[in-house]
């Protein structure tokens, strides 16, 4: 799949969902992988994005551009949109940007972070503008990884992702490769 390190996925297996989401966002060798720890505001990395969408969150299913290309088209239960649309990627994107890792990248002007290898937060790259994903908005200059920690937030609650990661349990394989929706719902609600 990609890098993240079994000690991250064992630490978490038995805890809580968003802790997961969150450990497994912030590995030096996912950032790596997924090209993010050079994270700028411009242009905005929409891997780490369409990672933190599709893979184990709501998945590629959820992605409704195909149908709903604008944001506002989407449609929302109690506010929140049901799935996400290519506006949704890029507001994401944004939200990560300073998410990175020290190995001594250059982050402004006559800075470096450290040499450590662990993860890290370049607060000079972080965009503190508004952003708006899957129908929430976000404030305006919030702190450094407030947005970013907003979005797991907002995934870890989302049905779509409790959908999407109870039908990859080894016990839905028992329903058969895609288990009827009526059955994965009341596990999903756990």
């Amino acid at each position: 799949l990609y890098p993240v390190p079994d000690a991250v996925l064992r630490g978490h297996a038995f805890g809580r969902f968003r802790d997961l989401l969150g450990a497994v966002a912030r590995p030096p060798s996912m950032l790596a992988y997924l090209n993010d720890a050079d994270g700028r505001a411009s242009p905005a990395n929409e891997n780490f994005a369409r990672e933190r969408l599709e893979m184990h969150r709501l998945g590629a299913g959820a992605h409704l551009n195909d149908r709903f290309p604008r944001w506002d088209a989407v449609p929302k239960d109690e506010g929140v949109a049901v799935g996400y649309s290519d506006e949704d990627l890029h507001e994401v994107a944004r939200a990560f940007i300073g998410w990175t890792t020290d190995e001594g990248r250059w982050v402004a002007e006559g800075q470096e972070t450290p040499r450590t290898g662990t993860f890290a937060h370049a607060e000079s790259r972080h965009d503190p503008s508004q952003k708006r994903v899957l129908a929430r908005a976000f404030a305006p200059h919030r702190g450094p990884m407030v947005d970013g920690e907003e979005v797991l937030d907002l995934l870890a609650a989302h049905p779509a992702t409790a959908r999407h990661v109870c039908a990859k349990l080894p016990a839905a394989r028992l329903w058969t490769a895609r288990p009827p929706r009526r059955e994965a719902e009341p596990v999903a609600a756990i």
